[in-house]
């Protein structure tokens, strides 16, 4: 790394994202999955509960429908579908098992349940979503801000 950037101005930029994420996000609650390669390995064959989850409660910023322009300037071009791009707080969320605040960091096929009211009507059913990429744009020292792609979150039911 060349250290161009000083960590005190990343850790400015950093507070700054999350005072708006504090001030403009939503309460949600958010689950970790905490054995993606268990489930990477059964491929195919993986049932809904052969995934285990850790449960937080976040502050999220959610972009509900993001235009081609606003897509464009962050890296992504989609041709047909726009994706729901959401971002968490960096610092902190409270751990729902003993109220700890704890730092977390979703990954890939961890999803966010939120609260219908915030929902758009297009999505008037569902309430969860998945954390299907994690997009970091722009870094050139160190990440400062990163930004989560969305889906609806479905989840097929097990055959007896």
């Amino acid at each position: 790394m060349s250290k161009m950037i000083p960590q005190g101005t990343i850790n400015a930029l950093r507070k700054a994202a999350d005072v708006s994420v504090e001030n403009f996000g939503i309460e949600c609650t958010l689950y970790i999955l905490n054995n993606p390669l268990v489930v990477e390995d059964l491929d195919i064959y993986a049932a809904p509960s052969d995934s285990s989850f850790t449960v937080y409660t976040v502050q999220v910023w959610i972009e509900w429908a993001p235009t081609m322009r606003r897509l464009r300037g962050l890296g992504l071009h989609e041709e047909e579908n726009l994706p729901i791009l959401a971002r968490f707080k960096s610092t902190a969320a409270s751990d729902d098992s003993n109220g700890v605040i704890v730092s977390v960091d979703p990954t890939i096929g961890s999803y966010i349940e939120a609260p219908t009211q915030y929902v758009p009507d297009k999505f008037a059913s569902i309430d969860k979503f998945e954390i299907v990429d994690i997009l970091v744009g722009n870094m050139h020292d160190a990440v400062i801000t990163k930004l989560y792609r969305l889906a609806p979150r479905r989840v097929y039911q097990e055959e007896s």
